[in-house]
């Protein structure tokens, strides 16, 4: 979809920006991208070069891990 207007895009995206603030860590060497939600993180992505990473189910996207802050 292409928008021809003059309005700057936060104006026009306003509400689909604020969405959930999402933290780069360190889980067990591997690289993540997660949501945080109290002491627990959700995984939203493994942002890891390595594919033996992506076969581990235990940082699957949508698991919860446990972070000691």
């Amino acid at each position: 979809m292409i928008l021809y207007t003059v309005m700057p895009q936060e104006v026009v995206y306003g509400h689909e920006a604020e969405q959930s603030v999402h933290e780069q860590v360190d889980y067990a060497g591997v690289p993540l991208l997660v949501e945080m939600k109290g002491n627990e993180a959700e995984v939203v992505q493994i942002l890891s070069t390595n594919p033996m990473d992506f076969l581990n189910p235990d940082i699957a996207p949508g698991q919860k891990i446990k972070l000691k802050i």
